[in-house]
């Protein structure tokens, strides 16, 4: 009686596993799904603070869209690039990977604030992507809130180091001030924006001189140059 169960359970495994990358099934057609990169062309992104898509340094190749960055500082090389449109509340889900010392992140309620900021990338809440395991920061290992799924400089995720050099799976949730950070299926982090954890956790980061940081309603979906390759695809949304 048990086994019909488990071979449900297979199945459906294997048709995820199956599925092609950069393409929306029959069903999250139906369910509102939108894919962000097409694996064919940067549609629907531009630089930041630019009209355009930089000329160079991100790339589309066999289906990925490639970051060939190399100074290995923020915003150091091409720039960072962002969504056309602004997201508000959303399930956002997006295939990841990175090389050995690599550094990136995905942010989002990004606002573009004016003036440009001079040096490093515009601030916003970070899924931060990251060789946990090998990467220095100031000489030291990293700290919890700098580690891979972390909500970058505010709250750690509760996971072990992630594995470089191999795709991976991440989500992240917006539900009004509920936020929600995924790991190859596994949810890691968990927030209230009005929570005392999360204002501590805002007091003590870089972003306490932002103003409204933890009450930013709506922003753009922002890809980071942190000057090291990384590889996206399967980027996908669905408006909540």
């Amino acid at each position: 009686m048990a086994l019909l169960p488990i071979l449900l359970f297979l199945s459906s495994f294997s048709t995820v596993l199956l599925q092609p990358p950069n393409k929306l099934t029959k069903q999250e057609q139906r369910e509102g799904w939108q894919l962000l990169f097409d694996g064919k062309t940067t549609r629907g992104w531009r630089g930041a603070y630019s009209e355009t898509f930089p000329k160079s340094g991100w790339r589309v190749i066999n289906g990925e869209l490639r970051g060939d960055l190399q100074n290995g500082g923020e915003s150091s090389d091409v720039g960072d690039i962002l969504t056309v449109q602004k997201y508000r509340n959303f399930d956002l889900r997006f295939e990841w990977k990175l090389g050995d010392g690599g550094n990136s992140g995905v942010k989002y309620f990004i606002e573009e604030r004016l003036p440009k900021p001079e040096l490093g990338s515009q601030a916003g809440y970070e899924y931060q992507l990251i060789d946990d395991t090998n990467f220095i920061y100031n000489g030291k290992p990293l700290e919890p809130d700098h580690r891979t799924a972390a909500l970058y400089n505010v709250l750690p995720a509760n996971k072990a180091d992630a594995v470089m050099n191999q795709w991976h799976q991440s989500r992240i949730v917006v539900r009004g001030n509920q936020l929600e950070h995924w790991l190859d299926g596994v949810k890691v982090l968990e927030a209230d924006r009005t929570s005392d954890v999360f204002l501590r956790g805002v007091a003590q980061s870089k972003f306490n001189q932002y103003a409204g940081f933890s009450r930013i309603p709506e922003g753009h979906i922002l890809l980071q140059d942190h000057g090291h390759s990384v590889a996206f695809r399967s980027v996908k949304i669905k408006r909540i």
